[in-house]
């Protein structure tokens, strides 16, 4: 696994190489559920993730427990359920001040 604890990527997240692939795959999620283009998933992504670094195996495990999808649901949404039944919630504010 590639080790790379600068944060030189459009997220500004310290991360290895897959971290940041798996990243950019939550940000395309984001677009392709919702109305938002790649600068503001980045963007969202930045600001949920503003205090992590994915370089070590917990912190990978933490990240690729779930999927593309339900990543970018949850950050879109704030954490809110969006899983239940009923209409889904409204978007976190973006931005926002603070991390998750």
């Amino acid at each position: 696994m590639s080790r790379n604890s600068s944060k030189d990527n459009e997220f500004g997240i310290a991360a290895t190489t897959e971290a940041v692939d798996y990243l950019r795959a939550i940000a395309s999620a984001m677009t392709s559920l919702f109305t938002v283009d790649e600068s503001e998933a980045v963007g969202r992504i930045s600001q949920f993730w503003q205090t992590e670094a994915f370089l070590t195996d917990h912190a990978l495990v933490a990240l690729f427990h779930k999927s593309e999808e339900a990543w970018a649901k949850h950050i879109y949404y704030g954490g809110q359920p969006w899983w239940l039944d009923g209409p889904p919630p409204d978007p976190a504010p973006y931005p926002s001040r603070g991390g998750r």
